[in-house]
């Protein structure tokens, strides 16, 4: 599909349920469920787009190749759009954090900005490098119809930054698995954005 639009569409998938739940950060190679896939198929099923987007995680990527070869449609790897290295934190459940590291859990949903997990990538240091990479595909695909297949923390910070809204007010954003919300960026810098949820 060839797009002659003025502005630029942006759809942000976040990655189906996996097979694991409960998991606060699934590790790189962590699969999606038969359901999270099934889900991803739906919420696709009437979608076309130029090129197709994928973080690098199993998560994303393995629905993301299936997807690219149905649609007929380029397919970029793109390591930037890969979820926040949550450290020694990745692999554990919610309810362990909860458990064990209920202050700095804490502080995640209180102080975002500030927040670094044990061993991981600091979050101002995320933000930086989801906002170079948004930037950088918006002026390589410019007027394109692009599908970013990624995480809930990479869709909150591309949210953060199109809305104008602080971490603190984004990070509650509910970004349920298999959820598609569409941006449509202008050539002057500003967004505006639809929300396509769940499509049956």
């Amino acid at each position: 599909m060839t797009t002659t639009a003025k502005y630029t569409t942006l759809d942000l998938l976040r990655h189906g349920q996996l097979e694991t739940p409960g998991i606060f950060c699934a590790p790189p190679k962590a699969p999606l469920s038969h359901i999270g896939m099934e889900n991803l198929f739906k919420t696709t099923r009437k979608g076309n787009w130029d090129i197709i987007i994928s973080s690098p995680q199993q998560r994303c990527i393995e629905f993301a190749k299936q997807l690219a070869s149905q649609k007929q449609c380029e397919l970029l790897i793109d390591e930037q759009f890969k979820e926040m290295n949550f450290g020694d934190w990745v692999g554990l459940k919610s309810e362990t954090l909860w458990q064990e590291s209920s202050e700095m859990y804490q502080q995640l949903w209180q102080a975002p900005d500030d927040f670094i997990a044990p061993n991981g990538e600091a979050m101002q240091e995320f933000y930086t490098r989801v906002n170079t990479a948004l930037d950088k595909i918006l002026i390589e695909h410019k007027n394109k119809s692009i599908l970013l297949i990624t995480h809930g923390g990479v869709i909150r910070t591309i949210l953060s930054k199109a809305l104008n809204i602080n971490t603190l007010s984004v990070i509650k954003f509910n970004i349920a698995y298999a959820q598609m919300s569409r941006l449509h960026c202008y050539p002057d810098g500003h967004f505006s954005l639809e929300f396509l949820g769940k499509q049956d």
